[in-house]
């Protein structure tokens, strides 16, 4: 009787880490990372010129966004570096 209690706990044990350790798999699962955003675009002959070849270790690139701008992509988000050139403004 003690080696079928004991086989009987020794099983709801392992069933329970085995649900355990899948749903932990997927709570704990992380996202994939989101694509890496266009390094540039090529700018149009009215752009001003570029302000710098890198800043804060990023390549300084043109974005059409907005009017159009020189920036630098970092972490997902486009940092600008220069006014809109159509407006002047920000």
């Amino acid at each position: 009787m003690t080696s079928i209690k004991s086989a009987a706990c020794a099983a709801a044990v392992a069933c329970g880490l085995a649900v355990g350790s899948l749903h932990s798999g997927v709570a704990s699962a992380q996202p994939p990372p989101p694509p890496a955003p266009v390094q540039g675009e090529q700018p149009p002959a009215w752009a001003p010129p570029k302000p710098a070849e890198h800043w804060n270790g990023q390549p300084v690139v043109w974005n059409s966004a907005w009017g159009g701008r020189w920036g630098v992509w970092i972490n997902g988000g486009f940092i600008s570096l220069t006014s809109n050139p159509v407006t002047g403004g920000g």
